[in-house]
């Protein structure tokens, strides 16, 4: 599926730099463990690409990254889900990834419009998605604004979403600053990454992805994002889709416990489980666990995690 042309913001400081950008997603590309097709959608803040695999007659599951965290986040988790899902693993507009945005995005409103066309770019009248991070926020954002193209949600250490975080600070000092360290150790070294290139620090599982982000951290591409805010309570009382918040117990962003006892106060129906040996990504961390807590919720009469 292609778009027409049409003109993009300059995402990236020089062709060099998306160059260096392109090869670190294609690697990861060449290492996705199922057959899949890279789709490009038009919408009306721009082309959104799309990776996808899976049956094409099994039901429609919608992946959203972690800021920054591309499509290719949720490399180790496709197998898997792939068995049950037809995968769609999305770049989000206005962040790094082969998405092209036309202009800056404004509200989490333009994000719900964007994912409507998005769905329906897909042909895909109704689906669950699954969130990490800003994509949870995205994620249930859209199960409020499109309660009709929403059906089930697993939101994985949502930001903002239901108490206030100052997530943009923790992603440069927590993630940036040791992808960028990543990236440099790295340079110019002829073997494949290894776990001991960072040292004693919590590495992430899939370090092809890991990678891909210290490329992305040292090119610094041009983002547009909104804030991931918090819902009010009348707004999370009054989304219908099930929903399914799974939170690592080595999260950074806030204490795991208090916050899973938080929101599930501030969305009565709300399930929810630590991860164990998780941290922010856990799907990435734990791939196995979450993937069955995911199939699980999305596939059973009541949920379950």
């Amino acid at each position: 599926m292609s778009t027409t042309a049409t003109k993009t913001l300059p995402a990236f400081k020089s062709e060099a730099s998306k160059a260096r950008f392109m090869a670190a997603y294609d690697a990861c590309l060449q290492a996705w463990p199922v057959p899949f097709e890279q789709i490009d959608v038009a919408t009306r803040l721009g082309t959104t690409h799309v990776i996808a695999c899976g049956s094409a007659d099994a039901p429609p599951l919608v992946l959203l990254p972690s800021f920054a965290g591309t499509a290719a986040v949720w490399r180790l988790n496709a197998e898997g889900l792939s068995r049950h899902f037809r995968l769609y693993a999305v770049d989000v507009i206005g962040q790094p990834g082969k998405s092209e945005a036309k202009g800056p995005i404004r509200s989490r409103r333009a994000y719900a419009d964007w994912m409507v066309d998005l769905l329906d770019g897909l042909g895909v009248a109704r689906a669950s998605i699954v969130g990490c991070s800003f994509g949870g926020f995205l994620a249930l954002n859209q199960a409020l604004a499109t309660p009709d193209r929403v059906d089930r949600v697993v939101l994985i250490s949502p930001a903002g979403t239901f108490a206030s975080q100052y997530w943009k600070l923790t992603y440069a000092t927590r993630i940036r600053a040791p992808a960028l360290k990543l990236w440099r150790r790295l340079a110019g070294k002829a073997r494949p990454p290894s776990l001991a290139d960072l040292g004693p620090r919590r590495l992430p599982r899939d370090m092809t992805w890991a990678a891909l982000i210290g490329v992305t951290m040292a090119e610094a591409p041009r983002v547009s994002v909104t804030n991931a805010s918090v819902f009010s309570g009348a707004q999370l009382r009054a989304i219908r889709a099930l929903a399914l918040l799974l939170i690592g117990d080595k999260e950074p962003l806030y204490d795991p416990e208090a916050m899973l006892r938080l929101a599930r106060a501030r969305m009565p129906g709300l399930e929810g489980a630590i991860v164990p040996d998780a941290d922010h990504i856990a799907a990435m961390a734990q791939p196995d666990d979450v993937n069955a807590r995911i199939v699980r919720f999305l596939t059973a009469g009541s949920g379950g995690a």
